[in-house]
């Protein structure tokens, strides 16, 4: 690493002129917030190799702490977003269009000031869907107490940097009792344009709530893309169930970062997916921490990467109370030269009797120079526990692919079937039936543009 000059003080001059900027001065706790992450941002600085972070051994990111910073300004043009619709009818969509809210290609909420408030601030009769900026500047408890509470600046320099420039994002609230029929989607897009984008996700569902919520982040190109660096923030109170679904297809050479938190009151449900199908660069964290008795997370993830692509995913599951249940599965494909990346790491306190937790991560490897690191982890100080951990690497079935060609299938016909039979595992974790067409749809698009 000797004589890379990584970029910090770029970031930190950006983020000194941002807190100078009028439009984004915000009241006074957040701009605390945002200096202290700064600082923190500062104190840390890039997870290069050279310091010898133990969490990023397998991933270089030269790409990201070498590249200059852009921060992009609103798109001038107009962007198509059918491409990326649900097939089905939703009532709330959020839109942000290289890091900047896009009112129209959301569902807008009332424009007069005092109307806006008003929905922003109701409870018990649907759900509050809308810009993190509003959500602060009317002041709603529920920003000012969560908004970096969980996912803390100390856990990584990218969620520090993310914070150091928070200002706006998505904001939803499901009040306690509701179920929320249609999905909630939120939609970031980056037009391809080689800017550093920090999305915001603040997510609670209060008790007994029940919803959906997509997040995707896609972009307008194939090629050309810049940062993404995301962080989400998900609070479920006792008895809530929440369905959230990721999917990331960012542009071949961009590079995509996320980090998402979630805690769990008593007998919260939390069944959460994540796809990465796109981006040159990604990491993914996610962090769950089981918080009350009977809480329960089902933890799955889909990555498909060729060549040049790294992907890498990092989990960390806190089972911090006793009965309280984990389910995680993993699948990678990894083709050409592509490297995957699983470090999962599954926590069971000493007092957490009567944890049930199963974690595995399975990886198919489609050519020779593909290569995957995997490694699943279980820190048991419970005596009371049912846990259970593995990994499993391999290629396509030889017997399976001969009978499928006996049969009539192509050979690329066949591998695709095959392929995509591996995923199906991950993708019927997905329980609302319009989502999970919507994910496998994105999976055989994939598939069938031959880009792994």
């Amino acid at each position: 690493m000797t004589g890379v000059r990584t970029r910090e003080a770029e970031y930190l001059a950006a983020h000194e002129a941002f807190e100078h900027n009028g439009a984004s001065a915000g009241p006074t706790w957040l701009r605390e917030r945002r200096r202290a992450a700064a600082a923190e941002f500062r104190r840390a600085g890039f997870p290069v190799a050279r310091r010898g972070n133990e969490a990023w051994k397998y991933t270089d990111v030269r790409p990201i702490a070498t590249r200059a910073l852009t921060l992009p300004a609103p798109h001038a043009g107009t962007v198509d977003a059918s491409p990326y619709d649900l097939p089905c009818p939703r009532v709330h969509q959020l839109v942000f269009v290289d890091g900047h809210y896009a009112p129209a290609l959301s569902t807008e909420p009332p424009s007069e000031a005092g109307q806006k408030a008003e929905v922003l601030g109701r409870r018990g009769d649907g759900p509050v869907v809308g810009r993190l900026a509003d959500a602060v500047e009317y002041r709603l408890p529920l920003a000012e107490e969560h908004l970096g509470t969980l996912a803390s600046p100390q856990s990584s320099a990218f969620t520090a940097l993310n914070t150091a420039f928070v200002h706006d994002g998505a904001y939803v609230a499901i009040p306690a009792g509701l179920a929320v029929a249609e999905p909630v989607y939120l939609l970031f897009i980056t037009t391809g344009a080689p800017a550093v984008t920090h999305p915001r996700v603040l997510l609670h569902a209060g008790r007994n709530a029940s919803a959906t919520v997509v997040v995707a982040h896609e972009s307008l190109t194939p090629t050309g893309g810049g940062f993404t660096n995301a962080v989400a923030e998900v609070l479920l109170d006792a008895g809530a169930s929440l369905r959230m679904v990721s999917v990331q297809r960012e542009a071949r050479d961009g590079q995509h970062v996320e980090a998402a938190h979630a805690r769990l009151e008593s007998d919260a449900r939390l069944a959460w997916a994540s796809l990465d199908l796109g981006g040159g660069l990604v990491r993914r964290e996610t962090s769950v921490s089981l918080a009350g008795p009977g809480a329960s997370v089902d933890l799955a993830g889909l990555y498909i990467a060729g060549a040049g692509q790294h992907v890498d995913n990092h989990t960390f599951i806190d089972h911090a109370v006793p009965d309280t249940a984990s389910d995680e599965l993993f699948k990678g494909i990894l083709d050409g030269d592509a490297h995957g990346v699983f470090a999962g790491q599954v926590l069971v306190r000493q007092d957490a009797q009567r944890t049930d937790a199963r974690q595995m991560n399975k990886n198919l490897l489609l050519a020779p120079g593909a290569q995957v690191d995997t490694q699943p982890m279980l820190e048991i100080f419970a005596d009371d526990v049912r846990c259970t951990h593995g990994a499993a690497v391999g290629q396509l079935d030889q017997g399976a692919l001969f009978y499928l060609k006996s049969r009539g299938l192509g050979d690329a016909a066949a591998r695709r079937l095959l392929t995509h039979g591996f995923v199906t595992e991950v993708l019927t974790r997905i329980t609302d039936d319009a989502v999970r067409q919507y994910a496998d749809a994105a999976v055989l698009a994939h598939l069938d543009a031959a880009t792994i």
